[in-house]
């Protein structure tokens, strides 16, 4: 807890990290949201920094399992949608980061300016 708390007190982005990696091994931002969030706010993260991390949840699309994926990639008629060789290497992966870390960092730069 000490290690933890004294990470994400001097890097609090960091929480994004965690809340991202796990809606991706639990494969819901609910239960992401309801087991971490609390643990975090008791360890010290800020409320501006919990909301501004809250985006990195969305990450369920890392790993290519969740169904929503799987048949995004089986409708696509073209052929062009399809995962790869490697696990990750799925068209959904460099956009969907990038719009994460976006929105991550516009909490974090929001939340600074306007808390």
């Amino acid at each position: 807890m000490n290690a933890a708390s004294d990470v994400l007190t001097d890097f609090p982005w960091m929480l994004a990290v965690v809340l991202g990696l796990a809606s991706a091994l639990l494969y819901s931002q609910a239960a992401t949201t309801k087991a971490l969030m609390p643990t975090a706010l008791l360890i010290g993260v800020t409320p501006a920094a919990a909301v501004a991390a809250f985006p990195a949840v969305s990450a369920l699309f890392i790993l290519p399992t969740y169904p929503t994926l799987l048949a995004a990639v089986e409708m696509d008629d073209t052929g062009t949608t399809r995962i790869g060789k490697a696990v990750f290497n799925h068209p959904f992966l460099l956009p969907g980061v990038i719009n994460i870390a976006l929105a991550v960092a516009f909490g974090f730069l929001f939340g600074s300016v306007l808390l």
